[in-house]
């Protein structure tokens, strides 16, 4: 294995490879080849928590202490994990500057730390179980005042007022130990087929349901049922290959016509997108 110097400004197949391994330790790039400034903040993040110089550039050290790392969670590619922690953050700059404390994402949101950490949704005893370890206690008590209840700006301002802020670190552990195995057992209770389906697809419905539930209810979720019954109907072990992935392309229109449910420059209809982007792609390399 080679391990080529690597910095600012570099791109390639092999800035694809470093990516896709600094993602194993949450630096949430899109694996784009291009070593830009989002890059180097991964690599700078990754050496700190390697106990390396923050040098910014990438020497055989780091190549070797990345690919010693286990991948984060085994049943989801990495770079599906990323995608889905990207669109929960930000990223890691937007991060620190603004995920990094409590905030209300709006809607019915309640007040959110981490990666996509929504207190209206948990009970407090597993939001202590969950964060203990990571946060003082001082935190914790302040936060459990925000579990099952809608958040605010307000409160969120207090929030950061009060100095509660949640380091990137305990954040990605909190993520992996806790948030993704649930959301992911979430989402295989809604589309039994989960694990049958190529990595990144996974990994799309993963994120359809950490950002909308299981519900399937409604006239807002037709188009997660609809998704139901294409997945039920592509299970089918009689179809061939072809077959199958010809009937799971019509997942893709379904997750762009929920574009339907928010204006058009919302974040929201942005992520639609993304996902069924990452969807067609997943398809295609399987």
């Amino acid at each position: 294995m080679t391990y080529p110097k690597l910095s600012r400004n570099d791109y390639g197949d092999q800035v694809k490879r470093l990516q896709s391994l600094l993602n194993r330790v949450g630096a949430m790039l899109v694996t784009d080849g291009d070593f830009g400034p989002g890059t180097e903040k991964g690599v700078r993040y990754a050496q700190d928590i390697a106990g390396q110089p923050e040098t910014g550039s990438v020497d055989s050290q780091l190549w070797q202490w990345l690919e010693a790392g286990p991948e984060p969670y085994p049943s989801l590619p990495t770079d599906g994990i990323a995608f889905i922690a990207r669109e929960e953050t930000g990223g890691l700059a937007y991060y620190e500057q603004k995920t990094r404390w409590p905030h209300y994402p709006g809607y019915a949101s309640g007040i959110t730390i981490g990666v996509g950490y929504d207190l209206r949704y948990k009970t407090e005893d597993a939001f202590r179980e969950s964060w203990g370890t990571h946060l003082p206690p001082n935190f914790l008590d302040e936060l459990a005042r925000d579990i099952a209840r809608k958040g605010s700006k307000e409160r969120a301002q207090e929030l950061k007022r009060f100095g509660v802020e949640v380091p990137f670190k305990a954040a990605w552990a909190v993520f992996l130990e806790n948030t993704l195995p649930r959301f992911y057992a979430d989402t295989e209770s809604v589309f039994p087929s989960l694990p049958r389906l190529p990595g990144m697809c996974r990994a799309v419905l993963v994120s359809l349901v950490f950002n909308r539930g299981t519900s399937l209810d409604g006239d807002r979720r037709r188009e997660m049922r609809a998704i139901r019954d294409i997945l039920h109907h592509a299970d089918d072990a009689a179809l061939a290959e072809q077959e199958r992935k010809t009937i799971l392309l019509g997942v893709e229109d379904q997750i762009i016509s929920m574009k339907r449910l928010w204006s058009t420059n919302s974040g929201l209809n942005k992520r639609r997108q993304s996902e069924a982007n990452l969807w067609r792609a997943g398809l295609a390399s399987s």
